[in-house]
């Protein structure tokens, strides 16, 4: 039996792109597919584990920086002047009645 011969796929018509933006589309899809070459030689939990350990680290670290904000926001209230009130307080004189 022959093997049946695989046609390239036909490309849909693209825009005329610079031969720079060709490449870089190019290189692009390279990297991509070099990813999945990758991803496929792990088994599915190692995959999963890895997703759970990198959303954990992105936590971690948006917590790290609401917690550096924070510090600094109240520092920074530390060091404003007190809002001044629009009346001064009324002193009390005493006065001597004869």
């Amino acid at each position: 039996m022959a093997k049946a011969r695989t046609r390239p796929q036909a490309r849909a018509p693209e825009e005329k792109q610079s031969p720079f933006s060709a490449f870089l589309k190019h290189q692009q899809n390279a990297l991509e597919e070099t990813g999945k070459a990758f991803v496929s030689l792990f088994p599915p939990e190692f995959r999963e584990h890895t997703k759970k350990a990198m959303e954990e680290n992105k936590a971690s670290f948006e917590v790290l920086w609401d917690g550096l904000i924070d510090g600094l926001e109240r520092g920074l209230e530390k060091l404003r002047p007190a809002p001044k009130s629009e009346t001064p307080p009324q002193a009390k004189v005493k006065v001597d009645v004869e």
